[in-house]
Formats: C-alpha cells, structure tokens, sequence
C-alpha cells in the first residue's frame, strides 16, 4: 500500500487542515449522528449526486463545530476517489484504519465515514468488528441498494438502520434558491414566484447541482449516463449495454403508468428472463421505484403490474420522451417521491378496480391516506376511484386527498382538495 499516497489523498477529503464543502442543511445529516451515536451503522443509500457525501460533511462539521471533537477524531474515506482504488477489501481497510491511528495519534473513539463502500468486498466485515468491539462510530454509504442487502444484511443484522436520501424536496429547494418561507402568509405573500418556481421544480427536478445551473440539461443527461453506465452496467456487469439503455429509457419515460414485463419483452424485443434481470439492476441504482397494486393477496400485489416511477421527475423529464409536454406525470412523480420521503416507500400502494387510486398509504397496516393526482382537477374521474377505494374500505376511515397544480382548496364528499404546491411545503399529509 503506498502509505504517501494515501494520506494525502485522506487530507484533501478531512476536515483536519482544511473547511470541506459543507452545502445546505438538510434534515437528514441529525438522523445519520443519532443513528451513528446509538451505537448502530448509518447505511444511507441513495441515487448518485443525491447529496450524500454532503450530507457526511455536514455531520463531521456539526461535530467539530457544536460539539468540539477534534477533527482528527473524525475519518471520511471517498471510494471514488482513485487513490484509493487500491483499498479493495476488508484487510486493506484495517490496514489504511491503522495507518491514520498512527499518523493522528488519536485517543478516543473516532467517527468513521465511508463513502460508495460498495466498492470495497467485504467491507461489511470491516464495519461489524469495529461496531462489535465498539470502536467506532460508523456511517456507510452507497450509490446503489445492494449496500443493505443480501449478505451485507445477514453480516448486520441488528446493527445497521437506512437512512435513504433522495433528491431535493421543494422545501429544500425553495431554501436552495433563497427563498426562505416560515409561515403560510409568508407563501401566500410570494405566490406567483412561488407557482414559478413550483414548475420549474417539476420539469428539472431537486437535484442539488442542478437547481442553480444555468445548464440543467445537460447536468441532468450527463447525470443520467453516469448512473447508467456506473451504477448498472458496470456494477451488474451487463453486456447488452444498447438493450439496457432502450429499457432504462422506456421506465424513464412511463411514469406513472402500470408496466407488465411480458409486454416489455415484446415491444422491446428482449427476452423476458433478460428483462427481469435488468430491472433489478435499475432498482438497485435507485434510478426507479415500483409501486404495487393494493390487494389482500400477497401474492397478487408481489404479481401484479406495478406502477413506475422516476428518483426524479426532472431526468424523466429531459431525458425521457417529451414529459415536459404531460406536466400531470410529472406532478405525479414529484408527488410519489413526497410521499416516500414522508411515509417510506414500503408504506405506498396504488388502487386499481373498475377506476384506479394513484396512491394509497398504509400504517401499521391499515389503509389511512388516499390521494389522486392532477394537474387540473376533473371531478368525475378522480373522485370516482376514492369513492370505489371508500365502499372497498367498510367502515375503515380514510383521509382522502386530491392533490392538483392550482385548483381552488375545497371539500367534495369529505374529500380535501389541495394545491400542491402548498401541500409539498406544509404537509403534514
């Protein structure tokens, strides 16, 4: 191991001589140092360029800063960086832990960060020793899904709890482009840039490099490459890399809409097995999300045709097929992605009988929220499917939702009508 090399490359990444870029806050950096402090591993998992070596920063800042560690105290390991490239397994992660205990001189418990660890075999072996022994405390994360599953979940178990990061909410991006809003009058006060800004969110979506670009879309096409060809083909090895890309392209571009796999295989001409298996591969890239159908069947909602959507409806946007033109499907992403930021993505169904649910949001099991989404309201249709959804439930009550760009708030047959762009900044349903 060149011990030169690698130091240098920890002291560009530390905060021991230097400020790191720290950005804006974001809530999810407190729930990473609760998680680190209770004595488990923080896997925080999310999309590329989603914010999460951000977000370690901002934790390491907040302990140097409010509770007075020494910097020196706090470890940050960029797996993308290729100085290290070398750092490859388990062994050499001990190996580079002992070099920076010698260097530092360290007396206590350090914070340890790594970051993509994806790429180092077996590092979870790593992170168990130092957990068990209660060495350090310790932060993961990944680019893709497979950080928190399969033999990373059994090596673990118990030890670790997700802390999944998504792109900008539109409060974070309100607070990105300087707009600081605390009270409804405030909103209310700055309506028109806030409806501005509002579309502008829809169509180029919450990615933190791309919100005050002059050249979101280009920023958005390369970041789609990128997670392409890093993310899925490189990390699953895919040689049918043209075959790939047309099925990327075709989720890209059907938010929203249910997707059978056998009707993929022969419109897009590629074998049903080779379908499923890159599927997979996109989901553990966080690139897309499935939505199952609501059903008392287990195995008809494991089954049956789930609804897809993007981890930002600005990449389907400009990269898919003319979204732009349907802003109702990408008001409908931005809203399923509030609703797994708030919920979690377990915890979100659709409903489909003789008229259809966009979302449903169980806890604790039971049916409790109901939501259409428009751009503009249609009473017959959106209030059909909650009205179905509503005889289906029996006497369960269930808070139900149309969610629309601008349409007058109201009440029909107990059904709340809301503008979303208020809702995505007020919640709290």
């Amino acid at each position: 191991m060149d011990r030169e090399k690698i130091l240098k490359a920890l002291i560009d990444w530390n905060f021991w001589y230097k400020e790191q870029f720290t950005g804006y806050p974001r809530n999810y950096s407190k729930q990473v140092l609760d998680i680190m402090k209770s004595g488990f591993v923080a896997d925080v998992v999310g999309v590329k360029r989603s914010g999460k070596s951000t977000i370690f920063n901002q934790v390491i800042s907040h302990l140097i800063k409010e509770e007075k560690i020494s910097p020196f105290l706090t470890l940050l390991i960029n797996f993308e960086d290729s100085r290290f490239a070398e750092i490859d397994n388990a062994d050499k992660l001990f190996s580079l832990l002992q070099i920076y205990r010698e260097e530092t001189g360290i007396n206590g418990k350090p914070y340890i960060f790594l970051d993509e660890v994806q790429k180092v075999k077996g590092w979870e072996g790593f992170v168990r020793s130092l957990i068990d022994r209660k060495e350090a405390y310790v932060a993961v994360s990944g680019s893709t899904s497979i950080i928190n599953k399969g033999k990373v979940r059994e090596v673990l178990a118990g030890r670790h709890i997700s802390v999944e990061v998504l792109p900008l909410s539109f409060s974070e991006y309100l607070k990105f482009k300087g707009v600081q809003i605390g009270r409804e009058i405030d909103l209310l006060a700055r309506e028109e840039e806030i409806k501005r800004l509002f579309l502008e969110f829809l169509k180029f979506g919450g990615f933190p490099a791309v919100v005050n670009s002059e050249i979101k879309d280009k920023i958005l096409l390369n970041l789609y490459d990128d997670i392409i060809t890093k993310d899925v083909i490189t990390q699953c090895k895919i040689r049918q890399e043209v075959k790939l890309r047309e099925l990327s392209l075709f989720y890209i571009s059907n938010v929203g809409n249910r997707i059978s796999f056998r009707k993929i295989s022969r419109s897009l001409n590629i074998p049903l097995n080779t379908v499923e298996r890159f599927t997979s591969c996109l989901l553990d890239s966080m690139l897309i999300y499935f939505v199952p159908p609501l059903s008392p069947s287990l195995k008809e909602m494991v089954k049956g045709e789930k609804k897809v959507y993007s981890v930002d409806q600005g990449l389907s946007n400009v990269v898919g097929y003319k979204l732009n033109e349907s802003l109702g499907s990408l008001l409908e992403n931005a809203v399923y992605l509030e609703l797994r930021r708030r919920y979690g993505g377990d915890s979100i169904f659709y409903y489909h009988g003789k008229n259809e649910v966009d979302f449903i949001i169980k806890i604790n099991n039971e049916v409790r929220y109901a939501y259409q989404v428009t751009f503009t309201l249609n009473d017959e249709r959106e209030i059909k499917g909650l009205k179905e959804l509503e005889k289906k439930a029996g006497k369960k009550r269930i808070e139900k939702f149309i969610i629309t760009f601008d349409d007058e708030e109201k009440v029909i047959d107990e059904i709340r009508v809301i503008k979303a762009w208020k809702w995505m900044w007020f919640g709290p349903h």
